[in-house]
């Protein structure tokens, strides 16, 4: 587990009480002592090195030490868009995704889509991107966004210029030209015509992700992977 834990806000020269799960993961997980280093970031591009002063029962305060700018992001800021896939395998999406540079997460709801979730799910994929940003030295956290049909994300008014749409048989996907960009991946029944027509009337482009058969969660990250090539 990387020693680098995300707090709202970072004030310099400030004592700070880390609480809740990463308080209680720092006291009773990692089992920091008065003394030992921390790297503290805001998920907004800063950091900080702390100091641990003391460890009180599911709480650690420290002392935060200069706050500096972090810029380890990819050139270009992607917005995945993808259709749920079962279980684990959406959660695995969001965690990798966001080892893989992903900037913005976007579920979605597809005529073949196999999984409706029955809750809303946000405010755990929000915390696992959370981690997953801390664990890959990411200065930036991703947003996730709510679940939205696929008809009403391609109407979004704030989707980047350079948006692609996974379809197979397509010429193949290649690294983002500019500097942000949104891709949208289907079920593993992929888009029906009739999405893909609405895609395209929307701006998106079809592009394949290679010759073989992937399933939702491989398909969005050989995109994502593909698009942030170039740095």
């Amino acid at each position: 587990m990387a020693r680098r834990y995300h707090v709202d806000r970072l004030v310099p020269q400030a004592r700070v009480v880390l609480a809740d799960e990463v308080g209680h993961h720092l006291a009773r997980v990692m089992r920091v002592r008065p003394g030992d280093s921390l790297r503290l970031f805001d998920g907004r591009g800063s950091e900080a090195t702390a100091t641990v002063v003391a460890v009180r029962r599911g709480e650690v305060e420290v002392e935060v030490a200069n706050v500096t700018g972090s810029e380890r992001e990819p050139r270009c800021a992607l917005a995945l868009a993808f259709a749920l896939p079962r279980g684990g395998r959406a959660e695995w999406i969001f965690e990798h995704g966001t080892e893989v540079g992903v900037r913005s997460f976007h579920p979605l709801r597809c005529a073949r889509s196999s999984f409706q979730p029955a809750e809303d799910r946000r405010l755990r994929w929000q915390r696992l991107v959370q981690a997953a940003t801390g664990q890959c030295d990411r200065a930036h956290v991703p947003e996730v966004h709510g679940v939205e049909p696929l008809a009403q994300f391609v109407q979004r008014t704030d989707l980047p210029d350079e948006r692609y749409v996974a379809v197979p048989g397509a010429p193949p996907l290649a690294a983002a030209a500019g500097n942000a960009a949104v891709l949208a991946v289907g079920p593993e029944g992929g888009f029906t015509d009739e999405e893909v027509a609405l895609a395209i009337a929307h701006g998106f482009r079809p592009k394949s992700l290679g010759p073989l058969t992937l399933r939702t969660e491989t398909a969005a990250l050989v995109g994502a992977a593909r698009l942030l090539a170039g740095g």
